[in-house]
């Protein structure tokens, strides 16, 4: 039995970009930097695989460090009061800015 013409699961760059939540710019210059590998087309513009954006969103999510809770344990405490007050002030912050965004 013949199937049926699949075609390739290529993204373009702009879908790539919003997907992996960058600018086309900075999938550019990930390409420079050996980061993501694109395909190109005969028209040379720059096509990915969803594997490919997968890979890279994934790395995207360990570039931030967790603290272990062990070593939590063994901060000392004006360590521990100055991460729960910048992690508050944060959150606060984020709060009135979407605040500020539904009121208008």
């Amino acid at each position: 039995m013949i199937k049926p013409y699949q075609k390739p699961p290529w993204v373009p760059i702009g879908q790539a970009a919003e997907y992996l939540g960058v600018s086309r710019d900075t999938l550019r210059r990930w390409e420079k930097r050996g980061q993501i590998k694109a395909s190109r087309s005969p028209t040379n513009r720059r096509y990915y695989t969803k594997q490919q954006l997968d890979l890279v969103m994934n790395n995207k999510k360990h570039r931030f460090k967790l603290i272990p809770k062990e070593k939590i344990k063994n901060l000392p405490w004006k360590q521990l009061i100055i991460i729960t007050c910048l992690s508050l002030g944060t959150t606060l912050l984020l709060g009135f800015l979407i605040q500020s965004l539904i009121m208008k």
